[in-house]
């Protein structure tokens, strides 16, 4: 996984550059723990700690973080909702007629945890300075 991390001098923010499959990890990073190194700590804790076949979910505010065999899954929680079954037929099929489907393109992504873990350590250094 590449990545880089900015500090904008003008504006005093932090940010991380991934590539487009990774996009949204750096987006939930940002969401969830913000510009804090130690809010990274407990994570970090959590992840570093699971055994090769054991797996977790971390529930954020707005993305599910799920480890399972060592492999990292990253899902907004949009992607669990369906919603249409609560809509009468017909507003349904205006839905459909007007191609407003859910853009799942940037949503979710997927990663090793060990790279997850080398991601997370260097941008909690990054972020202490």
């Amino acid at each position: 996984m590449e990545y880089d991390f900015i500090y904008d001098r003008n504006t005093l923010q932090f940010s991380i550059k991934l590539s487009v499959e990774h996009e949204v990890l750096g987006r939930f990073l940002l969401d969830e723990f913000g510009q804090q190194a130690e809010a990274y700590t407990a994570l970090l804790q959590q992840l570093g700690t699971l055994k090769p076949h054991q797996s977790m979910q971390y529930q954020g505010k707005e993305f599910l973080l799920e480890v399972e065999n060592g492999e990292v899954t990253l899902s907004h929680n949009t992607l669990f909702y369906t919603g249409t079954e609560q809509l009468p037929q017909r507003q349904q099929d205006k839905l459909a007629d007007d191609d407003l489907q859910l853009d799942e393109q940037g949503m979710s992504t997927q990663c090793g945890l060990e790279d997850l873990l080398k991601l997370l350590r260097e941008w909690q250094q990054f972020l202490a300075g």
